[in-house]
């Protein structure tokens, strides 16, 4: 069965998830942790559906200008491992309801940019 649409994200509603997901990354990529984070990534990817929300991006490290080629953010492209660290979740899947790797430790993240480690304490 085929469920009601989602509302589309509004233009402020993309920049405020975009601000909300630098500010949980303090400028440090959120998959290494180590280098600093120069691109968004869409873990359900724009192409296939994936919306500027804070549960679906990640604050991730590359050198590419315009491209997501290398670093973690194309890490997250092109390294099937990826799913399984949930940096990229498939199209029929709710990102939220998907751990990610982050930055060693498997964690939730929360709609408001916190972080829920899957033993259940909040961050």
């Amino acid at each position: 069965m085929i469920g009601p649409k989602e509302a589309r994200v509004t233009p402020a509603q993309s920049r405020a998830a975009y601000a909300k997901v630098a500010e949980r990354s303090f400028g440090l990529c959120e998959g290494c942790g180590t280098r600093q984070a120069t691109q968004m990534h869409h873990r359900v990817y724009r192409s296939r559906g994936g919306r500027d929300e804070v549960v679906n991006l990640l604050h991730l490290c590359s050198d590419a200008v315009g491209g997501n080629v290398d670093g973690c953010h194309g890490e997250a492209h092109n390294d099937p491992e990826r799913q399984i660290h949930g940096w990229s979740v498939p199209s029929h899947e709710k990102p939220r309801d998907r751990p990610v790797l982050y930055r060693g430790a498997w964690v939730y993240l929360m709609p408001d940019g916190g972080l829920e480690p899957m033993g259940g304490v909040t961050w």
